[in-house]
């Protein structure tokens, strides 16, 4: 089951090497988490990233609807160009949402992001991806909700975009949340929900007293490392990494080994038998060798068995038998093979020069395969030769056999 580590990147990390981490299973579920620097983070298979809040910004811009895939990114830039912080080219842009002709988009600096990946490459953790704190879940069916990070304050009000807003005391609101929560679309008729993280307090006649808002109530602890489903990675184009995950990957990934360990144990058994059967080949021919130069000792063996099978037929000859390549020899393996079918089959039959041409009527044509067939699996060589009307077979034995 694969793991991964998940680290908190904050504005001073890695100058400050001190921070938070969670050790996540394949389900998504924390196994490990603490507060330390590098040397004492746990081994897992994957590493990602999360920058803090006021590190990476949330804008929504207007773009046309058709747009291609290739020319995407050069149209967000040019539609934010004069809302950026920095220069265009300083900037790294990574789509999160889109509604038609409106695109929500991270903004996160270049630099910054290059930075980052090469601290985790020097700790020999390379980063499989990086995403923002704005990401993180928020409540679900909260109104407007106020997340209270380490470093700023999140709000999220309903239809706009995440805003970070800075906190000089946890426990207090931020000084500008009134002015937030009324410039949003909710114009502060929507319920807040604040949510503290660990170990803040969060004393709620101060902030009703503060915001002048009555309807805010305490929600779940803020978990830095719950992102929403589906959150845009920040590693694309020149920042793509060299050890992608894909959810798919993490499916197939126990089968795909089982499947592998299988194939991998049957190839080696497989491998053995061969390895066995060539062996056995080799000691038959050894033997059938041995045997030919005890029979023959005056014949150099090359091919023993079509050695030996000429050497019988000599034999026969000098002794006034039948040859294996005479024609009576070869005629009766041609009848053995017709069997009763082929009373009418034989139009006519010559033999010369140990070669037996048996001409077929025309019916039997499309049959002279099958026998070319048999009559191989008896040692003999068949050739179908002629025409359609008059085909035939020229029959005589394999001496290479």
């Amino acid at each position: 089951m694969s793991t991964t580590l998940r680290v908190f990147v904050g504005e001073h990390w890695p100058e400050r090497p001190v921070t938070r981490w969670v050790a996540l299973d394949a389900t998504g579920e924390v196994v490990q988490q603490g507060e330390s620097d590098a040397l004492h983070w746990p081994q897992t298979e994957f590493c990602e990233a999360v920058m803090s809040a006021p590190q990476v910004s949330w804008l929504r811009t207007d773009i046309p609807e058709r747009v291609s895939r290739l020319d995407l990114q050069q149209v967000v830039a040019s539609s934010l160009e004069d809302r950026l912080l920095e220069d265009p080219d300083q900037c790294h842009l990574t789509l999160c949402a889109r509604d038609g002709a409106v695109a929500d988009v991270l903004v996160a600096s270049r630099n910054r992001v290059r930075n980052v990946l090469a601290q985790f490459t020097a700790l020999k953790r390379p980063l499989s991806a990086l995403f923002s704190e704005l990401q993180a879940r928020r409540p679900a069916g909260s109104g407007c909700a106020v997340m209270l990070a380490a470093e700023a304050a999140i709000v999220h009000r309903p239809g706009d975009t995440p805003l970070t807003l800075d906190m000089p005391d946890p426990a207090d609101p931020p000084p500008l949340l009134a002015v937030a929560l009324q410039s949003g679309n909710g114009a502060g008729r929507d319920p807040i929900v604040i949510c503290p993280g660990p170990g803040v307090a969060v004393d709620l006649p101060t902030w009703r007293k503060a915001l002048g808002i009555d309807g805010i109530a305490l929600g779940p602890e803020y978990r830095w490392h719950v992102l929403d489903a589906g959150a845009a990675d920040l590693l694309h184009h020149e920042f793509e990494p060299g050890q992608r995950r894909s959810n798919l990957w993490q499916l197939v990934k126990s089968p795909a080994l089982v499947a592998a360990g299988a194939l991998v144990a049957y190839l080696v058994v497989a491998l053995f038998q061969i390895g066995v059967q060539q062996y056995r080949i080799g000691e038959t021919r050894d033997r059938i060798a041995e045997l030919f130069r005890g029979a023959f000792p005056e014949v150099p063996a090359v091919a023993p068995l079509a050695q030996t099978r000429r050497q019988l037929d000599a034999l026969r000859a000098s002794n006034g038998q039948l040859r294996s390549d005479d024609v009576l020899s070869l005629l009766a393996a041609v009848a053995d093979v017709l069997g009763a079918e082929g009373k009418d089959a034989v139009r006519s039959v010559t033999f010369e020069k140990h070669r037996l041409t048996v001409v077929f009527a025309p019916p039997w044509s499309s049959r002279l395969d099958a026998l070319q067939r048999q009559l191989s699996a008896r040692g003999l060589a068949a050739t179908v030769s002629g025409s359609q009307n008059a085909s035939a077979l020229v029959v005589e034995r394999d001496l290479s056999r």
